[in-house]
């Protein structure tokens, strides 16, 4: 094998990675432009922007810009990192109930609030503002762009709301 593919990052894993998903995510948008016009709208945002996402990675790790990550020393923080991806399935399956009892905008809020500081994010200030900042950007593309009908809290039934 030619050393200098491997030194610019043609045949590294993340590169690699990078193709698949690049393969992957344009064969999901071919797929999604049979869909009816309001069904492929969100599909084809969540697509082109994994898309530009993933090629701008794969330049990066081309010209050297970023690197891959190694760890040194694999045995140490392995438990920790093993109970942070716990808690992240965990903490997407209690989003779910919060989607049901408190609604798609309170349930984003406290599952991103949660999310963030599970993940080791302990600057508050910047952990609200980025939440809610995310949480209208979701609210404006379910309301707004794809027009979808809200359901309504579960809390606001049992309390007469």
């Amino acid at each position: 094998m030619d050393r200098s593919l491997i030194k610019k990052g043609f045949l590294s894993t993340g590169f690699l990675i990078n193709l698949g998903l690049l393969i992957v995510g344009a064969y999901l948008l071919y797929l999604a432009s049979d869909y009816p016009d309001m069904a492929r709208t969100f599909p084809r945002l969540v697509l082109v922007m994994i898309l530009v996402i993933t090629a701008v990675d794969g330049f990066l790790l081309l010209r050297g810009k970023k690197e891959e990550t190694t760890s040194e020393k694999p045995s140490e923080g392995v438990s920790r990192r093993q109970m942070k991806v716990f808690y992240m399935v965990v903490l997407m399956f209690v989003y779910y109930l919060f989607l049901v009892i408190f609604s798609l905008g309170p349930g984003t809020l406290l599952f991103l609030l949660l999310s963030g500081w599970t993940l080791g994010y302990k600057k508050a200030k910047r952990l609200i503002i980025s939440s809610v900042i995310i949480t209208a950007f979701v609210y404006v593309i379910f309301r707004v762009v794809m027009d979808s009908i809200l359901p309504e809290a579960a809390i606001l039934k049992i309390f007469g709301g």
